[in-house]
């Protein structure tokens, strides 16, 4: 058992290495801090404007909420979807896989250390995301309150990501082209977010809340709606988490939109490692 946990290890840091070699994986990094950067030089510059100032000072301890969820919208998916489309399809392409599977290491391992590592980073590129932002937001406007709900909301956006993370990874193990795959979950991603805006904004003309039960049915919602059911909760932060949720006020619970996340991400999961175990590796995938 100890030497199965070294093998997996092993792999997960091999994962890791291998992951942020890649050039889109380090554009990334530059986006994550980009993103976290411009957002909180954006919000200071908007003191300057009365409107917005009176805004902002209504909300100036609850600022590090913006850049702990702000990247839950979009950001987080895609580089989840970046870092597990190409975690198996690259090793295909570059003809690595037959040659690691001839090392003393089993196929269920090996594909279970390559989906654990590359969790693992996407787990610290949001670390360093919320490091960020809460180092800005003492920053730029001074103490935070109610610091002691972050460490569930890290949770809590970590968990969502990992819909379209095993979507992804699933993808690529599936099509075994890295492009490819990071593309089509892309549009699963990108398509999903329309069709649940379209279904609320149908709900909301015709008042009929059945076009709001079936978006609960897609699997950006639960990913969505999982962290802002928690934020929500913060005393005086209503207003502010309403505005960064993606779909408003959709419907929905704690528990509802973290099953939905356990059924995305669980399937996907399962079919990845059945097709891993069971279909033949070519030498190199062209």
């Amino acid at each position: 058992m100890r030497g199965l946990s070294k093998v997996i290890e092993k792999i997960i840091l091999y994962e890791i290495r291998r992951a942020i070699a890649r050039k889109k994986v380090i554009t990334l990094i530059i986006i994550t801090f980009l993103f976290e950067i411009g957002t909180y030089v954006l919000l200071d510059y908007a003191k300057s404007t009365h409107t917005a100032a009176r805004f902002l000072s209504s909300i100036h301890e609850y600022v590090w909420l913006i850049g702990v969820l702000l990247p839950q919208s979009f950001l987080i998916h895609f580089i989840a979807i970046s870092i597990s489309a190409g975690s198996m399809a690259e090793e295909y392409e570059h003809g690595t896989m037959d040659f690691l599977l001839t090392k003393p290491i089993t196929r269920l391992s090996f594909i279970s250390g390559k989906f654990i590592g590359g969790y693992v980073l996407l787990t610290l590129m949001y670390g360093l995301m919320v490091i960020i932002s809460l180092f800005l937001s003492f920053f730029y406007f001074g103490t935070q309150v109610y610091l002691n709900f972050l460490p569930e909301l890290f949770g809590a956006v970590v968990f969502s990501a990992l819909t379209f993370y095993s979507i992804a990874f699933l993808v690529g193990e599936i099509i075994r082209r890295g492009n490819i795959a990071f593309l089509v979950a892309s549009v699963i991603l990108v398509t999903s977010v329309a069709l649940v805006d379209v279904l609320i904004l149908l709900s909301t003309l015709t008042r009929n809340l059945s076009y709001l039960s079936i978006s609960m049915y897609f699997p950006t919602w639960g990913a969505e709606e999982f962290p802002y059911s928690i934020a929500i909760n913060i005393p005086g932060a209503y207003f502010l988490v309403e505005g960064l949720s993606l779909f408003g006020g959709t419907p929905g619970s704690p528990l509802l939109s973290s099953l939905s996340i356990i059924a995305y991400s669980v399937v996907p999961i399962f079919i990845s490692i059945y097709t891993f175990l069971h279909r033949d590796i070519p030498k190199r995938v062209f």
